[in-house]
């Protein structure tokens, strides 16, 4: 295997963890003019500005934390700050003119569909009235009571303030691989680390249906997340015009007081999923990953020599000649041919013709192992470094999907405590994914439950429980 190319001045790896432990020699001095040279350079590692960024946000963060008591100041940010990184990674290169100022078409397409998601969470957040610097997540009031004091500035310092900032900086790993693929060229690269000798045109491909048929997917999701916050926002108005017409005397409707009884939205996506907003912005985050995959993976399989296709296509013709005979031998039979000059001539001769196709296929892949050793040095060869079948920036969603979990179930907890039809609702509907709530139906059919807990969550057999609040 030839040695890997060299690296550009950017990125002295292809490893995100050289360019971590680099950040704090980077740095340079607290002087405004020396920072700002630093941040505009075209030599600065890319990643390095923001981690700076997000290092004197989590200070900011945790001092307004203590200071006012309220401690959802980065909440506020999460519908803004991927943006931004997203926008610092995407337009670095125009402003420092690393790689001669050209903006990468694949960043750009990425950064449209992160605006389209900003917009969808600002408006949300708007009219929960939490861009109110006053507000708090309810959530933490509940964490303040159950833990000592101590505990819970320690909990502000470790997890609300940095780590909550980091994950936000994460998400954007992304755009940071995209950023070094674009920088590096046909230089290196660090998706292109396991194809050392694939043609150039592999390391950074143009836009194509991979791409496309990602950010379609992507808008997909988001319209069902803006109709799961439709729908809860619904649900919500609904209560608090019940609370009203009690206020003022009037009689609510059947439908009202059974709505505000159970006191949760169950009815549209929220029949199929207990989180359908959340899945949704899980996914987005998978779907990111995805823009660093897919549009290299196909071209790379197809021609890594580890390929099973690159050995298969040296044996075409043989597979071609089996194809034809096993298609005309009724016609050969039928018409008593007994000798094709191009053809086997009997059942036996194709059956050794294809043993020897396939025995010459496994003798192709490298140096005549068996399909289990060539798996086994594919994955030696994807361990060394990120490769087209993975890299680095998949511990982003993954990151986000246990803080989404972890946040869920302290708020499915306080559920619990305030409603007392959530534990039916928990039996019926899935945390996050319809295909989970496919499987509670059918168990609950088998043990001859799903009859009454329908009733308690929909207050129905369950039939007509998409139309219902």
């Amino acid at each position: 295997m030839p040695p890997a190319p060299t690296l550009t001045p950017f990125f002295p790896s292809h490893s995100l963890l050289p360019s971590l432990a680099s950040f704090p020699s980077s740095l340079p001095s607290l002087n405004p003019a020396d920072f700002k040279q630093w941040w505009l350079s075209s030599t600065t590692d890319p990643l390095h500005p923001a981690l700076a960024f997000c290092a004197g946000l989590s200070a900011l963060v945790w001092v307004l934390g203590e200071v006012t008591g309220n401690v959802s100041q980065v909440d506020r940010l999460w519908a803004v700050l991927p943006l931004m990184y997203s926008a610092h990674f995407t337009f670095w290169p125009k402003l420092t003119g690393a790689a001669g100022g050209q903006l990468d078409q694949r960043m750009l397409l990425v950064f449209g569909l992160q605006v389209l998601w900003s917009l969808r969470l600002n408006t949300n957040t708007w009219r929960r009235g939490f861009f109110n610097p006053k507000s708090e997540d309810y959530r933490w009031e509940v964490v303040r009571a159950k833990i000592p004091a101590w505990a819970f500035k320690l909990l502000n310092l470790g997890f609300i303030a940095i780590t909550q900032n980091i994950l936000l900086l994460a998400v954007e790993l992304p755009q940071y691989l995209l950023l070094t693929l674009h920088l590096a060229g046909t230089t290196a690269s660090p998706v292109a680390t396991a194809l050392k000798t694939a043609p150039q045109g592999f390391l950074n491909p143009g836009l194509n249906i991979f791409d496309y048929g990602l950010a379609a997917v992507f808008v997909v999701i988001l319209v069902l997340e803006m109709l799961a916050d439709n729908e809860q926002q619904r649900y919500q108005a609904l209560k608090a015009r019940a609370v009203s017409k009690g206020v003022k005397g009037e009689k609510l409707t059947e439908k009202e007081q059974a709505a505000v009884s159970r006191g949760f939205v169950t009815g549209g996506l929220w029949s199929w999923s207990r989180h359908p907003n959340f899945a949704c912005e899980q996914s987005t985050w998978y779907i990111l990953y995805l823009f660093t995959l897919l549009p290299f993976a196909f071209a790379s399989f197809t021609s890594h020599s580890h390929s099973p296709t690159t050995a298969l296509s040296a044996h075409l013709p043989s597979l071609k000649l089996i194809t034809h005979y096993l298609t005309h031998l009724p016609q050969h039979l039928s018409s008593g041919i007994t000798h094709l000059p191009y053809l086997p001539t009997t059942l036996h001769e194709v059956a050794e013709l294809a043993s020897s196709t396939l025995h010459a296929t496994l003798e192709a892949l490298p140096e005549k192992q068996t399909v289990v050793h060539a798996a086994r040095e594919a994955y030696a060869v994807l361990r060394e470094d990120e490769g087209v079948y993975w890299n680095y920036t998949i511990w982003a969603p993954l990151s986000m999907s246990a803080l989404f979990y972890c946040s869920t179930a302290l708020t499915e907890w306080i559920s619990r405590q305030k409603y007392p039809v959530y534990k039916q609702y928990q039996r019926r509907v899935g945390m996050f994914w319809p295909p989970i709530t496919i499987v509670k139906g059918f168990w609950l059919a088998l043990t001859a439950r799903r009859g009454k807990v329908d009733r308690a969550v929909w207050g129905i057999g369950g039939g007509e429980k998409m139309k219902r609040l």
